[in-house]
């Protein structure tokens, strides 16, 4: 069941991400991504808490998981080592999820402006 029930999410992300980036507008979605954010928004505190509570809510969920996998480690396990692979991967599905749905926002505001030109034009 883990064989399939783990790496499908990262394969359905990857699957909508190639679709969206063959959608026309999607580049417009990744430049605001990547390059067109709003610096000033960080020195909002809130921002800051909702960004602590979102890490601390993706990474809790294995916290139980982990206590039971690492009961099954020798002794000499570097359970650091996983720590940090799980919190690195979480942030690059993150980031993987965020490409994916900034190409659809691409899309559907091209479209929003294709649709009010029509509209203009009839």
């Amino acid at each position: 069941v883990v064989y399939v029930t783990v790496p499908l999410p990262i394969v359905l992300i990857i699957i909508l991400l190639v679709r969206g980036a063959m959608l026309p507008g999607a580049g417009g979605g990744i430049e605001q991504y990547i390059l067109k954010w709003n610096g000033t928004k960080l020195e909002d505190s809130t921002i800051w808490v909702e960004a602590t509570g979102q890490v601390f809510f993706t990474l809790s969920v294995c916290m139980g998981v982990m206590t039971a996998y690492s009961s099954h480690n020798t002794v000499k396990h570097q359970v650091g080592r996983d720590e940090k692979i799980i919190s690195i991967s979480d942030m690059l599905i993150a980031l993987l999820g965020g490409f994916t749905v900034y190409c659809m926002l691409g899309y559907l505001a091209a479209e929003l402006v294709r649709m009010k030109s029509i509209r203009s034009v009839a």
